[in-house]
């Protein structure tokens, strides 16, 4: 039965889009506030829209059901095509962004040598970067690929390149605009990952032509899960270790050609190979590279925070370095995907919530009673518990990563500036403290929201049942092309492990010794103000903690500085063990919980300053939205509720009656409006590209519409299978059995014998 057939308005099969209609009809909150809220401005919600409406009505953009039965080839031919399609947005957006559309070629200037002046700044590409942001939760592999090349290639330079270089590589050579070169990030090798200083390709200075070679010594030095690096990628950015008169000097990055770019042919001394099929994102390219004496100019090496000096007189070589910032500027192409990915933890939350919440309102299972109507998913306290969190969850990621994005521009201008040749050694002291507060926040961030959506992603597809499990319900791509998130650009144990002990020792700093910078760690590091931490350790303080019950919205606090609280007396006790074993890698556990805490209430803290700006007016909207943050709070307190126990912050009798209490309450009271909650996120189908999640509700007819589309009972004749020879070989077969045994399984002829 098709759409255009079904003639019977009251056959079960409708029901899915009055179930919708009704809970559209009966909200009583205000979606566009919301939309506001959760895209940080009006103005960032009228550009997010207008962008989403130019991705699903490009012919080459567009995303169907269809894209899930790619293989691994058609899915890179696709992505190219993309790529290419995205690289004219990309001109276009510069363009709008500088108003330039006449009188000259704005994208000619830009790439000019000659206009030194006419440098692309970050507001430039600010559209762009919104743009593939979008894309990411459409197609994740598209924004990868270009991800790599813009991202990481890019930003690699952008952080560690001179001026001079940056102008050369990102605009001269138009690596930036997607053409002349592109470009791949060769840092992990075969041997390792996340452990960047102990990579082993080598850039050994040769004084005599004023050159580096570059070398892959052995095979765990192969440059591995190189993305772009198999097919796409002219250049390199490789990190290696820097040899200078026989001193290593630890791993510094360098540009390093791979292929001819008019040819495409690999230039001498490199060695790639594709990687293959993976668990998913099959359109990005992952090989391998193996350097052999290959031989590049001395001015290729990144040389903002490190350089090799040539003295003209003696021709001997030194190497001047910043110490200050070179320690961690290698990472620094790292922070950019660290930041987008706890966006796109907001974005992938928000497109499967909003698809699972749908199918849980218009999908019936079991009745009451014999003559009882079933009843919707929706309403069973279970499924509420599995679904509701999970909403929450991602209204509680949106805050945070609009302030870790804005942070994170704002820190890599002040950057800019502090390694420029005038700053003083007190500016480069405080840009220093910055990043690794950036560091500290980006890396825990990443680690738990990317941990948090995977297992949101999984959660949601069991709730839906056997339909979450087609492929065309988008679930089982969403989550092989998600959960790579928790591996790559740091592993989230080695990120948890490296946040947690830098916040371990500012407590350590603030306990012991009262040092505590307040304009540089309030915003996220509140809790370790000496003053807290005091009146937290405090033996004539009462042990437990009590939530107000006045109603106001100061009381909401409660429910942040509670996290706070567990925050100060976890880590007091993980920097005991340490004092007494002196070996931190006993605590691991520990301290990634430390991480997963840190974020939660930043999570927190983000969301209930964004709320008391007031500028949500609507009383009932800012009513949801409060709920949504004590139902977050309430839901990790309950999943960590040992913890909180163990630590004498929450007495057992209240975990029952005060903290598992309120969530159930709260379940219910948010369901009510969980079809506007989920609208809130504005994403039309094109994007969702799952039919149990479209909005008009119809979930059964898209489905079964969607299957036929992408599988016509037409491929095969009356419904035959291609190997249908071999089925019916199988069904029609003799009785080789009987025959292997002489012809017969007859016992009477052994008894014949026997006699």
């Amino acid at each position: 039965m098709t759409r255009g057939s079904t003639v019977n308005p009251d056959s079960p099969v409708f029901n899915p889009k009055k179930f919708l209609a009704t809970e559209r009809d009966n909200s009583k909150i205000n979606i566009t506030q919301l939309n506001h809220f959760l895209e940080s401005t009006p103005e960032n919600s009228r550009l997010v829209r207008s962008l989403i409406d130019q991705i699903v009505n490009d012919p080459i953009l567009k995303t169907q059901t269809n894209y899930y039965d790619n293989e691994i080839l058609k899915e890179r031919e696709q992505t190219l095509k993309k790529i290419a399609r995205l690289s004219l947005y990309m001109e276009q957006d510069i363009k709008t962004v500088r108003h330039s559309f006449r009188n000259k070629d704005l994208l000619k200037s830009l790439q000019d040598e000659q206009e030194n002046a006419n440098t692309l700044t970050n507001k430039d590409i600010s559209i762009f970067d919104k743009r593939l942001s979008l894309i990411a939760m459409i197609d994740p592999q598209l924004s990868t690929r270009v991800g790599v090349h813009l991202g990481l290639f890019g930003n690699c330079i952008k952080g560690n390149g001179t001026d001079e270089q940056i102008k050369y590589w990102l605009q001269t050579k138009g690596a930036l605009f997607i053409k002349g070169i592109y470009g791949c990030f060769a840092m992990t090798e075969l041997g390792h990952g996340s452990n960047v200083a102990q990579m082993q390709t080598t850039a050994t200075y040769n004084p005599e032509d004023d050159t580096f070679i570059i070398n892959t010594p052995n095979l765990t030095a192969t440059k591995w899960w190189i993305g772009g690096a198999a097919h796409s990628a002219t250049h390199s950015v490789a990190y290696c270790r820097l040899i200078v008169n026989g001193k290593d000097y630890g791993v510094k990055t360098f540009v390093v050609p791979l292929r001819n770019i008019t040819t495409f042919d690999l230039l001498p001394g490199i060695s790639i190979g594709d990687l293959g099929k993976k668990m998913g994102r099959d359109g990005i390219d992952n090989g391998w590279i193996q350097y052999k004496n290959v031989v590049i100019p001395r001015e290729y090496m990144l040389s903002r925070f490190t350089k090799v000096v040539k003295d003209p007189q003696t021709g001997v070589p030194t190497v001047k370095t910043q110490p200050q910032l070179d320690q961690i500027s290698g990472y620094s192409a790292l922070l950019s995907g660290r930041v987008n990915m706890v966006m796109d933890s907001f974005r992938f939350g928000s497109r499967f919530t909003t698809i699972a919440t749908r199918y849980a309102v218009g999908r019936q299972q079991f009745a009451n009673t014999k003559d009882s109507p079933e009843t919707q998913l929706i309403n069973y306290p279970l499924h509420q518990y599995r679904l509701i969190p999970q909403i929450a969850i991602t209204y509680l990621i949106s805050p945070v990563a609009f302030d870790l994005l804005d942070n994170y521009y704002t820190t890599l201008e002040e950057l800019y500036t502090a390694s420029s040749n005038k700053s003083s050694s007190a500016s480069l002291d405080l840009v220093s403290k910055k990043l690794k507060n950036l560091f500290v926040d980006s890396a825990a961030l990443k680690a738990t929201n990317t941990w948090l959506v995977a297992q949101l992603i999984d959660e949601l597809r069991q709730s839906c049942g056997g339909h979450g499990y087609s492929q065309y319900n988008g679930f089982g791509k969403g989550y092989n092309d998600w959960v790579v998130q928790c591996t790559w650009e740091g592993d989230n144990n080695i990120l948890s492990l490296t946040a947690a002990k830098s916040i371990v020792k500012k407590f350590v700093d603030a306990a012991l010794k009262g040092k505590y910078n307040s304009s540089l760690d309030e915003h996220s590091f509140d809790y370790l103000n000496p003053t807290n931490i005091m009146k937290i350790m405090s033996t004539s303080s009462s042990p437990y903690f009590e939530f107000k019950e006045g109603g106001g919205e100061d009381d909401n606090q409660d429910y942040r500085t509670i996290w706070g609280v567990m925050l100060v007396k976890l880590i007091a006790h993980i920097a005991k063990q340490i004092r007494k074993t002196n070996d931190p890698d006993m605590m691991s556990k520990s301290l990634v919980m430390v991480s997963k805490f840190h974020s939660i209430q930043l999570m927190l803290k983000c969301f209930e300053t964004k709320l008391n700006n007031k500028k949500t007016s609507d009383p009932k909207t800012r009513e949801i939205l409060w709920k949504l943050y004590k139902l977050f709070s309430l839901y990790f307190i309950d999943k960590h509720s040992g913890e909180f126990q163990q630590f004498k912050i929450l007495k057992p009798d209240q975990v029952t009656n005060v903290i598992q209490k309120k969530l159930l309450q709260l379940l219910p009271e948010i369901r009510t409006e969980c079809i506007a909650l989920t609208d809130a996120f504005k994403l039309p189908d094109e994007v969702l590209n799952a039919p149990i999640g479209y909005y008009d509700g119809d979930i059964y007819q898209n489905y079964f519409n969607e299957i036929i589309q992408n599988n016509p009972v037409e491929k095969t004749e009356a419904g035959k299978p291609p190997y249908v020879d071999l089925l019916l070989k199988t069904l029609h077969r003799g009785y080789t059995f009987d025959e292997a045994l002489g012809g017969s399984s007859d016992s009477s002829i052994l008894e014949k014998l026997s006699k």
